[in-house]
């Protein structure tokens, strides 16, 4: 007796077919084009921040890693300004005779204006080292009297005022 329907696998076609999807994702993904992430060992100036009455485009941020092992920044600008709460901090202060309104990201408005994915923070510590916050980034936007972005590359108090918050981030680091 004869076998008739006799049907043998297609080995070959099935080894080509999955060498040519692997051949395919692999240039599909390398093809790609890499992020770069940038190191904050310093500060960066991100703009498009929070708004304020009397601008069209958002706010300058003065972007700087946060020091884990330390007390919280907000703690710190407490203690050192006399403030009243903890959150939303805002306060005025007067640096070479003008004065400055400094606003303080809280965590949910740095991740709603900016994007800080693209960053890396080299400060890491172990869970167990934390004393302050575990946020990996702190940012900061200045205004004169008449709600201009003092940090916009335009400004004539750009210069002063990063200056001014360089400072005020080395005293936090240096506690």
């Amino acid at each position: 007796m004869k076998n008739m329907f006799h049907v043998e696998r297609y080995n070959k076609t099935l080894f080509y077919k999955g060498f040519f999807l692997f051949l395919l994702s692999t240039v599909i993904l390398s093809c790609s084009a890499p992020r770069y992430a940038v190191d904050v060992s310093d500060y960066v100036l991100l703009e498009d921040g929070k708004h304020v009455m009397g601008t069209e485009k958002g706010l300058t941020a003065f972007l700087f890693q946060n020091q884990p092992t330390k007390i919280t920044f907000n703690q710190f600008l407490v203690e050192k300004y006399d403030l009243g709460k903890f959150t939303e901090i805002e306060y005025w202060t007067t640096v070479e005779g003008t004065k400055f309104k400094m606003m303080l990201y809280t965590q949910d408005e740095l991740n709603k204006y900016f994007d800080t994915t693209d960053f890396i923070a080299s400060n890491r510590v172990p869970e167990n080292a934390v004393v302050g916050s575990q946020v990996k980034f702190l940012a900061i936007s200045v205004i004169n009297e008449f709600n201009e972005d003092c940090l916009a590359d335009d400004s004539l108090f750009k210069n002063t005022v990063i200056k001014y918050l360089k400072d005020l981030k080395d005293q936090y680091n240096n506690l």
